[in-house]
């Protein structure tokens, strides 16, 4: 019973808002920019802020906004996993301290000192985010070259709009007037 609940589940949440976004006559360029933007943004280590940034990016790019958010919400546990291997990166690049991220050491790290403890995890979710930044252009180019050819054959072909428009003007129709008399008009009551 519960695996029908869980399937049920997944085709309403996932399968059928990423098929309605497919139907939706965008061109596999289109989509696969959204998908490798919402994932690039989707993948951001900073916790609450990828809503807003993929807002303001599809919206700067014009893209589909809903589609974008989307594609950032299904790649969330992605973001997850990989905030501690971006840290690690950004302290690796930036020759940081390395940061004690057991739950432990960093309960004794906020004991001790808190305002210290804030400040390093700013700076190492701060190295996070640069190291993030560095790798967000090369994932993203690598997701639209892999998406597009997909796209290309799995989207339906979209009519063109000379297609969709008449070549020929419509001719127009002229219909005759028949004068009534005002004797022939019957009041309305």
């Amino acid at each position: 019973m519960s695996t029908s609940i869980i399937t049920a589940f997944f085709k309403r949440r996932i399968v059928q808002p990423v098929l309605n976004l497919l139907r939706q006559g965008m061109t596999p360029h289109k989509l696969a920019v959204t998908v490798a933007l919402g994932t690039v943004v989707g993948i951001l280590p900073a916790l609450g802020v990828t809503t807003v940034m993929g807002t303001a990016l599809a919206a700067r790019f014009r893209l589909n906004i809903a589609a974008t958010v989307l594609v950032s919400y299904l790649v969330h546990p992605l973001q997850l996993l990989l905030i501690i291997p971006f840290i690690k990166a950004g302290i690796f690049m930036f020759g940081m301290d390395d940061l004690k991220l057991t739950l432990d050491e960093m309960i004794a790290m906020f004991q001790l000192d808190w305002l210290a403890a804030l400040n390093k995890l700013w700076l190492a979710n701060l190295a996070a985010v640069s190291a993030w930044a560095i790798l967000a252009l090369p994932v993203g180019a690598v997701v639209y070259f892999a998406l597009l050819p997909v796209l290309k054959r799995v989207l339906p072909k979209s009519s063109s709009a000379a297609e969709t428009i008449p070549v020929s003007p419509i001719p127009e129709i002229t219909l005759p007037v028949i004068p009534i008399h005002e004797a022939e008009v019957q009041p309305q009551v």
